[in-house]
């Protein structure tokens, strides 16, 4: 199915979503931005974050070194998911870019 190519199925002369599929769509509190755990303010609990500083590369001068700021970044995430595996409240979400990018190779250890 190409949703692209079959548009005119799918919205109305405005551009609305046809009323069929928008009665698909929860209502109250059975939508994402309802739910507690995706609101971001109801269940709000503070990360705790290490210093960023910590993970800094010493660059002495220009083009001496050469370092990936994503393994720093993989390092960095990773300690932040330790740091709050008691509250298990620090997601991330790009799984195909982790699969084969340095950073998930830091978070993986």
């Amino acid at each position: 199915m190409n949703a692209q190519l079959r548009a005119h199925e799918l919205f109305d002369q405005s551009g609305r979503l046809i009323h069929e599929l928008a009665d698909l769509a929860p209502a109250g509190d059975r939508r994402m931005g309802a739910n507690a755990h995706a609101n971001g303010g109801r269940l709000l609990v503070d990360l705790d974050l290490p210093d960023f500083r910590e993970y800094a590369i010493d660059v002495r001068r220009p083009a001496a070194v050469h370092h990936e700021s994503t393994r720093q970044l993989g390092t960095m995430l990773r300690d932040v998911f330790v740091r709050n595996a008691h509250q298990a409240n620090f997601r991330l979400v790009c799984p195909d870019e982790l699969n084969s990018k340095p950073t998930g190779r830091r978070l993986r250890g």
